[in-house]
């Protein structure tokens, strides 16, 4: 060669080198490449900052979200449903009612008071809503009663919930051990680092009460109203100010504290008339309202919460082990404390199953991708993106402020299978590079692994970028309870799927770079077997493929018929009532047909739980649970794990000797849909009328099979006693008919007066009562003394008529509206069933003009939700396209990739109908994310179609040949991701331990890309083969129609 050829050779070289470098001057691939020490500190610092994420991310069941409701408490002890709802119910609601973004008003009125519950929108702000409640409450604060003293307007979010709950039970009485169970317990653990809030409930402290005796007051002549201004104005203490002296300056702080019990007997309420002679003052236990029952003992509850920034396994953990060393202590002996709930607990078992799960589904996928490749770094390599990728999500998540819960941890877990998608088409597409030309030195190599990069790069990108807008209508969208918790498993998947581009992009090539390519073309001798095997079936597949082409017509006829199989399955396949058969608890309500002394309710809860316990084993029982009060009874049953009957035959088997009660009816309680459960709601102005008419539904309800418990929640076996005070006698006395009433208030329900501050334990509230006969005898309830006039007592039965009469335990209003709702237990019976059985016989009953009936919320719930879902669906397919028409610059072609999406949901519904799988939000969840992966490959494939350029009448050959090569990074790919999900599919795998199953999501996936891939695999080449063709006779047709329609204007 001359020098002056050497020459321009090497200028030739030079400016070819000087374009690379301009076309790479913004590649991250040549800068990996160009920079290799940087780039490996950058990634070592990457999974090192990952690693200390781990320590620092905030480890939580759920993620610390403003559940948009609020609730809003007005105690009023003592008084009727009725009362309540006209005292204090109405008021709040009519001006709660005028508070913007409301969604649902409903309100419950009880003989202890009122609550409201208010559901605003997921976009309002929480505590701007409960301050304008605040507001609104004030306004009309002098429309509700003066005895009523506080009304609590609280908020909920998920970092309220306890993170540890505890039952306490002995044989010993833990009735009066408040002072134990707090010194040596709840402060303990208050001090603990971690723990904002320890709650105790089911003892209270004790408290000074001073009764008063009727027939002491009516001999001395004291009158109720004045004892009870005297007393309010007693026990106190005041800042006066301060007694300035040249000197100094004395504050004056004048005290009428009580400092002991004899302060308050001794107080002169007449002349020679002292509160002693009048009362019993003495320390006591405020009366029991409710009892609990653990293991058949009686139980005290203790709730634990948490720091909203502490770790919740070790703030969990430090308190377990407090836990046990108490319980060992002296003052414990014979104290059982039983852990009912422990998030920490389904953290870490949620954790467990999902690592498990993770790994065996990556060591699957290990295995495959060595399968395919035969090289053992290469695989090494390839599966290096998964560790690098999750501890970047992790890094990046501690940075956004997320938490690591199980709902990301979900999506690191989903998204485990993916990871390796981007490397495996990287590591294939450099692999064929280097076949088609082999280096011989670092500089071709380097360019090798650059084209390869660079011939698969936008293709990658864009399938990474459709896998991830799949979830952006969540993230963006219209926010519901699902959309809201789906966004942080969006976040995970999102941002470890980018993690994942960037490392295929930059620190595989750059390992690559520093390997034999010659490993990852099959080209020593101990791939000679594995790759004539590849050959054969690629050869096979593309001789099928080459048939198909040449067939068009069959094969539309073919895939047509397969769409139209999809009919079969989806009328088969019933949506999932959400019953957990693998629940480990059972719910049962006594329904109490009454109000009785607390004693009798506890008799009958004995009784039922002794029926439990002797047949402990038969019932899989494990514990019971009970909650009671005067008028209401509950109990929880937790079952042993091991249980090998369905829930079902379990109810059935319970039910068949159960114990029958004269005052109660127990069932398996109902609550929504979500447990089970389907309830209709009668709307109307008279609770009376609401009652009647559902003596009518009810029957209706339960000749429809499949409902089971069918009762209506409110009990009509209460009664009343009603005081009709004579107001013309009242008035002749000097009172008016509120006097009265808040007389007869005073000796039954008893007023609070300040509290008495000087008890070593603390604060004790003192409480004015009555006698306890009044309570219990209605004779000494008349005989109680109201006032007196000229030395004569004047009794309540002087003033007042009695008379008996039947009322509510509760009166329940929806939308300011009386509701009465009826419930119902599925069995054997799907939710849209359920639904049209229950408007069918509704439809049936006749109502009264301003009378009529809805669905339960739980029908609507979720009837909102799976709605949600597939407008998301259809909006993610829309982004998904677009994508694609702006990657192909075709209005056409990305029709043939939408197609794999339309045939992997075929294939969902035919694998649900296979495996006996119910549709539910979950197997939503799946198609939704199958939705981002299966368009994946046909992105690629037709991506390097495009990049041929083939004339029409090569076209079929270069789709047969481009097929045929990316054979095998598709079959890679997908058998990564199907094997990942294998164990979740299998399992039963729970979101946090007691959720959901994962198992619907991992077999949509499965079923889905399984069925997809081996569709695509011809549909799509065929697809895009039809539309080319019709885009080129198009084009034809209109230039024929051009020229035709000049020859037309010519003439």
């Amino acid at each position: 060669m001359s020098k002056h050829s050497k020459i321009n050779s090497a200028e030739q070289t030079s400016g070819e080198q000087s374009d690379d470098s301009k076309s790479n001057s913004m590649n991250l691939t040549a800068l990996a490449l160009r920079k290799p020490i940087t780039t490996l500190m950058l990634c070592l610092t990457m999974l090192l900052t990952g690693f200390a994420a781990t320590q620092l991310l905030p480890l939580e069941k759920w993620p610390s979200i403003d559940i948009p409701e609020m609730m809003i408490n007005a105690p009023y002890q003592a008084s009727t449903p009725a009362e309540v709802e006209r005292l204090v119910t109405k008021p709040l609601e009519e001006a709660l009612s005028t508070m913007g973004g409301i969604l649902r008003l409903n309100s419950t009125s009880t003989e202890n008071g009122a609550q409201i519950g208010i559901e605003v929108e997921w976009e309002s702000s929480l505590t701007g809503k409960a301050i304008e409640a605040r507001e609104k409450i004030d306004a009309i604060r002098h429309l509700l009663p003066e005895d009523l003293q506080r009304i609590f307007v609280y908020q909920f979010s998920t970092a309220d919930m306890p993170i540890l709950t505890l039952r306490i039970s002995s044989e010993r009485e833990l009735k009066n051990s408040y002072q134990l169970l707090n010194n040596y317990l709840k402060k303990p653990l208050e001090r603990l680092s971690g723990v904002s809030k320890v709650e105790l409930y089911g003892v209270d402290p004790r408290q000074i009460s001073i009764r008063l005796k009727s027939d002491r007051m009516a001999s001395h002549n004291i009158d109720i109203k004045q004892l009870t201004l005297m007393l309010r104005k007693e026990n106190f203490t005041i800042n006066a100010g301060s007694l300035k002296s040249e000197q100094a300056s004395i504050r004056i702080s004048p005290k009428g504290e009580f400092t002991k019990l004899q302060d308050i007997r001794a107080l002169q309420v007449r002349n020679n008339v002292y509160l002693g002679d009048i009362a019993t003052v003495e320390f006591e236990q405020p009366e029991r309202i409710d009892g609990r029952h653990l293991d058949r003992n009686y139980a005290i509850g203790v709730n634990v919460f948490k720091e909203s920034s502490a770790n919740l396994v070790e703030v969990a953990g430090r308190v377990v082990k407090l836990v046990d060393s108490i319980s060992e202590s002296r003052q414990f002996e014979g104290v059982n404390i039983f852990m009912m709930e422990d998030q920490a607990k389904g953290v870490t078992d949620s954790l467990a199953d999902l690592l498990t799960a993770g790994g065996i589904g990556a060591l699957l996928s290990f295995a495959v991708l060595y399968l395919f490749m035969r090289n053992t770094t290469a695989t090494l390599l390839v599966v290096a993106s998964v560790p690098f990728s999750i501890c970047i999500t992790l890094a990046v998540m501690y940075l956004l402020g997320y938490s690591l819960n199980v709902l990301s941890m979900m999506g690191l877990l989903l998204a485990v299978g993916m990871l390796v998608d981007n490397s495996v088409v990287i590591t294939e597409s450099i692999s064929a590079q280097h076949q088609r030309t082999p280096s011989v030195n670092k500089k071709e190599k380097r360019q090798n692994i650059l084209q390869g990069v660079n011939k698969v790069s936008l293709a990658v990108m864009t399938g990474t970028l459709t896998t991830m807008i799949v979830f952006l209508p969540n993230i963006i969208g219209e926010k519901v309870q699902l959309t809201v918790f789906l966004e942080h498993m969006a976040i995970a998947i999102c941002i470890s799927l980018a993690a994942s581009l960037l490392i295929a992009k930059t620190l595989l090539p750059l390992l690559l770079s520093k390997i034999s390519l010659d490993k990852l073309s099959n080209t020593k001798s101990t791939a000679k077997g594995n790759k004539s095997q590849s050959n054969h079936f690629q050869a096979r597949y593309k001789s099928s493929l080459t048939w198909v082409l040449a067939h068009p017509k069959i094969t539309g006829v073919i895939a047509l018929l397969i769409l139209v199989s999809a009919a079969f399955p989806m009328g088969e396949i019933t949506s999932d009532n959400m019953d957990n058969q693998d629940g480990t608890r059972l719910f049962m309500r006594y329904h109490v047909e009454g109000q009785f002394p607390l004693e009798h309710v506890e008799a009958m809860v004995d009784r039922f739980e002794e029926y439990l316990y002797k047949n402990q084993d038969e019932f899989y029982i494990d514990s019971v649970y009970s909650y009671y009060s005067g008028e209401r009874a509950s109990s929880t049953l937790l079952l042993k794990e091991n249980r090998d009957i369905s829930m079902k035959e379990l109810k059935e088997r319970i039910r068949k000797d159960m114990p029958n009660f004269a005052e109660a009816k127990p069932d398996f309680g109902w609550q929504s849909a979500k447990n089970g459960g389907a309830s209709v709601t009668l709307v109307g102005p008279s609770t009376d009328l609401l009652v009647k008419l559902s003596n009518q539904v009810v029957p209706v309800l339960e000749h429809i099979q499949g409902l089971t418990d069918v009762r209506s929640e409110v009990s009509q076996h209460q009664k009343e006693m009603v005081l009709i005070i004579d107001r013309i006698k009242a008035s002749q006395i000097g009172l008016n008919s509120q006097e009265v009433a808040q007389v007869v208030g005073t000796a039954l329900r008893g007023l609070e007066l300040r509290s008495f501050r000087h008890d070593p334990n603390g604060e004790v509230k003192i409480h004015l009562l009555y006698d306890q006969q009044l309570k219990y005898s209605l004779n000494q309830l008349k005989k109680l003394p109201i006032t007196q006039i000229n030395g004569q007592t004047i009794t309540l039965e002087n003033v007042a008529d009695f008379k008996v009469q039947p009322r509510l335990t509760s009166i329940y209003r929806e939308d300011r509206q009386t509701a009465l709702t009826i419930g119902a237990n599925l069995s054997d019976i799907t939710m849209e069933e359920a639904q049209e059985q229950i408007s069918l016989a509704m439809n049936s009953i006749n109502l009264p003009v301003g009378y009529s009936w809805k669905l339960g919320q739980g029908f609507d719930r979720q009837q909102g939700d799976q709605q949600i879902m597939i407008t998301n669906m259809i909006l993610a397919l829309a982004m998904i396209y677009i994508v694609m028409a702006a990657l192909f610059e075709s209005l056409l072609l990305p029709a043939a990739i939408i197609s794999s999406i339309i045939y992997s949901i075929v294939g969902v519904f035919w694998f649900f109908f296979i495996t006996g799988t119910s549709m539910s939000v979950m197997g939503m969840i799946g198609i939704l994310i199958l939705m981002g992966i299966v368009v994946n490959n046909g992105i690629v494939l037709i991506d390097q179609i495009n990049q041929m350029t083939p004339k029409l009448e090569d076209l079929e050959s270069v789709i047969s040949d481009i097929c045929a090569t990316r054979l095998r990074p598709v079959l890679m790919t997908v058998a990564t991701t199907v094997l990942g999900m294998i164990p979740l599919a299998l399992g039963s795998t729970q979101i946090g331990g007691d959720g959901p199953s994962y198992s619907p999501l991992a077999i949509a996936i499965i079923g889905g890309l399984t069925f997809s891939t081996i569709t695509s695999l011809y549909l799509v080449p065929w697809c895009y083969l039809i539309f080319t063709k019709m885009a080129r006779n198009t084009s034809i047709g209109f230039y024929h129609a051009n020229i035709f329609a000049k020859r037309l204007t010519k003439s």
